[in-house]
């Protein structure tokens, strides 16, 4: 498993928005290029040479934040994902590396909310006590590499709001 920084010119950008289009719902996607145009970074995930996924990250002062981490349908449940995160993880190990992901709640009827955060937790993410709630979802912030800090998080959050014409959830505790 390799990461590769992609680029507006690079070569597989085709291919990975098809997984983009494939694996993203069409309500929470953006198109890699409107990603990159918004000083997003676009990691591909490589097997054996060939893109097989992509993670896209927003770094802010040490912070670097997952936004997506998607892998070609037939390549799931293979280790891509676990390799490519713990690989991030280790690549930037002077860096709060935090992700959302829906909540687990008794509620739901589905474990697969519970299965995502265990999947995060495997990868070496700690849930850090901090959630956020849009789209009628509340999402728990889980953090790996340096210790959480909110503060910090917050000045993400003002960043994040300032370059994406979206709303942007802040931070609270239960």
């Amino acid at each position: 498993m390799e990461l590769r920084k992609i680029t507006a010119s690079s070569p597989d950008k085709l291919i990975l928005e098809e997984i983009n289009t494939e694996a993203i719902p069409e309500c929470e996607r953006n198109s890699l290029d409107d990603l990159l145009d918004t000083g997003a970074e676009v990691s591909g995930i490589y097997e054996d040479g060939e893109p097989v996924g992509f993670m896209v990250l927003r770094r802010y002062k040490s912070i670097l934040y997952l936004a997506y981490l998607a892998v070609r349908h037939d390549m799931r449940s293979k280790g891509i994902g676990s390799k490519a995160l713990k690989q991030l993880v280790e690549d930037n190990a002077d860096c709060r590396t935090a992700v959302e992901y829906e909540a687990p709640c008794s509620s739901c009827g589905s474990d697969l909310r519970s299965r995502r955060k265990g999947f995060y937790e495997r990868c070496g993410f700690i849930s850090t006590g901090w959630y956020t709630f849009y789209d009628e979802t509340e999402f728990e912030i889980a953090c790996a590499g340096l210790p959480f800090d909110i503060d910090e998080f917050n000045g993400f959050v003002a960043y994040l709001s300032s370059i994406v014409n979206d709303h942007i959830p802040q931070p609270y505790r239960k």
